[in-house]
């Protein structure tokens, strides 16, 4: 490794979660008190987690489930360990309430986000936003009105190695992009869950292809056109789907397969272009080295045919650092942004956007420019 490669990765490495942490509690902070509405979203433990690393940041008030049933099914869960739970009237007049996470089930996302958009409360929003473009649209509105900040819950917005992999084909260091393929293979065998997951339009796409669908938005924008493959398994599940967003010169294909042994150690990101390509496997890594304790690094191959001002001309094997936890770095992100120290970076167009095509690609709705 060059001198180039070993500061642009050290740079990488130092954004990882230990880091970050040690950086921000040198500042001065005012915690926001903040709230959870929901257990049933697969995100719900997680995030309950993630807040409870932030004790910096944010001041949790309570979590009110979606109704006594659920509260009492998920009441013992060690992640709730030392929550008080209340009814969700109770917990939206909490003095001194900023800001909510929404984490109930998919199809009531958007209508308990409004409600606490319309008291004016910010809010991490899990995804996807809805299955109805004008359902997400009302809620923006009532955000903007309110001046809310409305943060969805695509994970790989703070994942260092998406964010290099933008910074790569944004600055132009791959040249003209041609392809594009990702995947969020999974291995979904529990049937409870093959038939929870088989009343989503589209699956598997809707569910996980989700965050690489809002990677790919950022990155390239919006397609020109989206078509829809699916196979769906005799269950009902859509369980092998493929999105294709073709674009002026790029085609991306995005798969999601729940059938797929070892589905997230077999996660990837490829990306050619005419100057470069950058690849990634896995997309994120969980494992942990036996000696430190810590995840492994994230390792991305980049190849360029020309040089620039933070790597040379050749093959990169870079190792990124990634978050202790999946989730904090958007956490603090939104900390930041209700607080006024960053600025949001994504706008309710781009996010509006994002879901428009979420849903084409998962078969809800046609594609139209």
């Amino acid at each position: 490794m060059n001198r180039r490669q070993f500061l642009s990765t050290s740079v990488a490495a130092s954004l990882g979660t230990t880091a970050l942490l040690a950086e921000e509690r040198a500042e001065p902070f005012r915690k926001i008190k903040i709230a959870q509405i929901g257990v049933r979203h697969e995100h719900a433990s997680g995030k309950i987690t993630s807040l409870k690393l932030l004790p910096d940041y944010y001041e949790i008030v309570g979590i009110a489930a979606e109704s006594p049933e659920w509260e009492k099914k998920y009441k013992n869960a060690s992640c709730y360990s030392g929550l008080e739970w209340k009814s969700q009237e109770e917990l939206l007049a909490t003095p001194g309430l900023e800001a909510v996470a929404v984490e109930t089930e998919m199809t009531e996302l958007i209508p308990t986000a409004k409600r606490c958009a319309e008291l004016g409360l910010h809010m991490h929003v899990d995804k996807p936003l809805g299955q109805n473009l004008d359902e997400c649209r009302e809620l923006f509105d009532v955000c903007q009105t309110h001046g809310v900040v409305m943060q969805p819950g695509y994970m790989f917005r703070t994942n260092q190695a998406f964010r290099l992999a933008i910074k790569a084909v944004q600055n132009g260091w791959l040249g003209e992009i041609h392809d594009v393929r990702a995947n969020m293979n999974r291995n979904d065998v529990d049937p409870d869950f093959r038939r929870w997951l088989a009343t989503y339009r589209g699956g598997g796409m809707y569910d996980f292809g989700s965050h690489l669908i809002d990677f790919v938005v950022e990155m390239l924008g919006a397609p020109n056109e989206i078509s829809v493959f699916e196979r769906p398994d005799p269950d009902g599940l859509s369980d092998n789907t493929l999105s294709v967003l073709l674009y002026d010169k790029a085609i991306v294909n995005l798969r999601v397969t729940e059938r797929a042994i070892d589905g997230f150690q077999n996660r990837c990101l490829s990306i050619i272009g005419s100057k470069g390509s950058f690849q990634l496997l896995p997309l994120e890594d969980f494992s942990r080295d036996p000696q430190t304790g810590k995840t492994v690094p994230l390792n991305v191959r980049l190849t360029l045919a020309e040089g620039n001002d933070e790597y040379e001309r050749g093959t990169h094997h870079l190792q990124i650092d990634p978050f202790e936890d999946r989730y904090i770095g958007q956490l603090i992100d939104l900390a930041k942004f209700i607080r006024g120290e960053k600025n949001n970076p994504y706008t309710f167009e781009h996010e509006l956007l994002v879901q428009k095509t979420i849903l084409a690609a998962s078969g809800y709705i046609p594609w139209t420019r």
